[in-house]
């Protein structure tokens, strides 16, 4: 038993000693990090705190603003590490020159350095003789000093003289007649007699500015304007094309120099976050940011609401048959769609034969790629309703899908909120139904032409939706949904993105919004929509191609309707389609105007 204790107090006895030397080997190791080299952190000069540009060997260099005069100021040095030896913070001192200091560090060592404060030369005075020059005519920059001087001024025979801050003429005479049809080169001597300063003198009878950019060119297509906002700079383009890769081209103002890093070449512009630096001729570098590219159309016609003859909040939903533009008109007697030429002449309306526009009349309709008009009465009883069908504006309607509170498997009476077709009747097709004031949503799919008259149901991702919304379905490069959706929550109201199985994966919201159209057309996925937030209707179209976020936020065509106004039933539309290769749009907002684009 007691060999067991000695063995034990032998143990914590060994124990404890090794515990001892880590505690001490520690402490050492905390010493070393704590006694680190001494040096200057930050001087302050009349109070104010500037910090060291460069700590090299025995120098410490500070720089302050050009111009500053330095021959009798309140110094105060700030140390780490250490402290000063035989130094007098807070008195006047004369900065004009390295002033040798000495600290004391908490290592045990003695450091040296000589502190350079340094402001650099300040142009104070330029005349020329014989004439006046306008402070806002002379440039002056780290380098350089440029001069507008009246256009025909004979630049040959000029008398200059310049007078600075900080600094003294090297290899300039003042007053002395020389010929400035060239840059004149010169140096100035610091004021601390150390420090050489060269310079270039420019004057110009040409337009001396900042630096700016008059247009860009993209892929060979040049800008037909630009908007230049807090050094952001937007392109407006009259061609459609893949902005993620481009070639890019700037033409700036006289004189400007373009940094050579910058080679505009296989730029991505949907990041609207490429950065180039422009010197003007006022010898100054701005950075600008080139933003997202937006596409500068000219409608092939637009109409105020006024325009088209509708009764109030008539114009819900729109779309393409042929060369024809269709826009909803369920108050007149027929209750169907009109149809307009490309040049906006009203062309006639779809018949109503074989149709039966109870309730609320043919409000909502689709079309498909061919053209084949789906339209629906908005009723709301619990009997049988029909999905109507025209194969283009001249044919006659015919009932295509019948649904009912019992086929669909409610318990209420479906009112329809809604309805899209991507693809075509007549090969490969998806219908969707939305339900007004519900979650519900229902899809048909047509395989080969035939169609599958039992719709699958989803539920939207959240409630509170309004009497009118849309889901249409992704392009095919994409799986997925896209919701149009007015909510009584404003950050819920706004386009939303989900997947195959209708959960949300993204959204843009804070507007009203019913419906869109996706298309994909050489290569590249779009969306067309209109918004509807205080009082104005927003045109948008995104190139959504790969899905990420910032392309919905991100448009390559942004622009508000001329109209302003209320949207009675915020119904809001928009539908591409392709002829013969070339890519239409068209967007609708109820009350305010229908507008017809071609995208070239």
């Amino acid at each position: 038993m007691k060999k067991i204790l000695i063995m034990k107090n032998w143990i914590m006895l060994v124990l404890v000693a090794l515990l001892t030397l880590n505690i001490t080997s520690c402490s050492d190791e905390e010493d070393g990090r704590i006694f680190e080299e001494a040096r200057i952190v930050g001087v302050k000069i009349d109070n104010e705190l500037f910090n060291p540009s460069s700590i090299t060997g025995d120098k410490t260099i500070v720089d302050v603003p050009a111009g500053r005069n330095l021959s009798n100021v309140k110094l105060h040095v700030l140390v780490a590490n250490g402290e000063l030896q035989d130094f007098n913070n807070g008195a006047d001192y004369d900065c004009r020159k390295p002033i040798a200091l000495f600290i004391n560090g908490y290592d045990g060592n003695l450091y040296q350095t000589k502190l350079h404060i340094k402001s650099a030369p300040k142009l104070t005075s330029f005349i020329i003789k014989g004439m006046t020059i306008p402070a806002t005519d002379i440039h002056e920059s780290s380098s350089k000093i440029i001069v507008q001087v009246p256009e025909g001024t004979d630049l040959t025979n000029l008398q200059v003289t310049m007078e600075f801050a900080n600094g003294t003429l090297k290899d300039f005479q003042n007053g002395v007649e020389k010929d400035y049809t060239n840059p004149c080169k010169f140096s100035l001597l610091g004021v601390d007699e150390e420090t050489e300063y060269a310079y270039e003198l420019i004057i110009t009878t040409e337009p001396v500015g900042p630096a700016s950019i008059s247009a860009i060119t993209v892929n060979g297509v040049q800008s037909d304007s630009i908007l230049v906002e807090n050094n952001k700079v937007v392109p407006y383009i009259p061609a459609l094309m893949d902005f993620t890769s481009v070639d890019v081209e700037l033409k700036v103002g006289f004189g400007n120099v373009i940094d050579e890093s910058f080679t505009g070449k296989g730029l991505n512009l949907m990041t609207g976050n490429n950065k180039v630096k422009v010197t003007g001729t006022n010898g100054i570098e701005t950075e600008f940011v080139i933003g997202v590219p937006q596409l500068s159309m000219k409608p092939l016609f637009a109409k105020s609401y006024g325009d088209l003859g509708f009764k109030n909040d008539d114009l819900c939903a729109v779309g393409f048959s042929g060369n024809y533009l269709l826009a909803t008109n369920y108050t007149s007697t027929a209750k169907t769609p009109i149809y307009f030429n490309f040049d906006g002449t009203n062309a006639g309306q779809v018949s109503a034969d074989g149709v039966n526009p109870t309730g609320y009349g043919f409000r909502k309709f689709a079309t498909d790629e061919q053209g084949k008009i789906l339209a629906l009465s908005l009723g709301m009883s619990a009997g049988e309703q029909w999905i109507y069908k025209w194969d283009d504006v001249q044919g006659k309607g015919v009932e295509y899908i019948s649904f009912s509170k019992a086929s669909l498997g409610v318990d209420y009476n479906p009112r329809a909120a809604g309805i899209s077709v991507n693809g075509s009747l007549d090969g490969n097709a998806t219908i969707i139904v939305t339900i007004a004031q519900s979650t519900d949503v229902f899809i048909w799919t047509v395989t080969g032409g035939n169609l599958n008259k039992t719709p699958k149901k989803y539920s939207f991702p959240y409630s509170g939706v309004s009497y009118y919304w849309t889901v249409c379905a992704m392009p095919a490069s994409q799986k997925g949904y896209l919701g149009f959706v007015t909510n009584a929550t404003m950050d819920k109201s706004g386009v939303v993105c989900m997947s195959d199985m209708m959960s949300e994966t993204q959204r843009i919201s804070g507007f009203s919004v019913t419906d869109g159209k996706t298309i994909s057309y050489k290569g590249r996925d779009y969306l067309a929509f209109v918004s509807h937030n205080n009082s104005k209707g927003t045109m948008w179209i995104c190139d959504i191609t790969g899905g990420q976020k910032e392309a919905y936020e991100n448009p390559i065509f942004k622009k508000n309707m001329e109209v302003t106004g209320a949207n009675g039933n915020l119904t809001t539309d928009a539908d591409f389609t392709i002829i013969d290769g070339k890519l239409y749009v068209a967007f609708a907002c109820t009350n305010l105007g229908l507008y017809l684009y071609e995208i070239k």
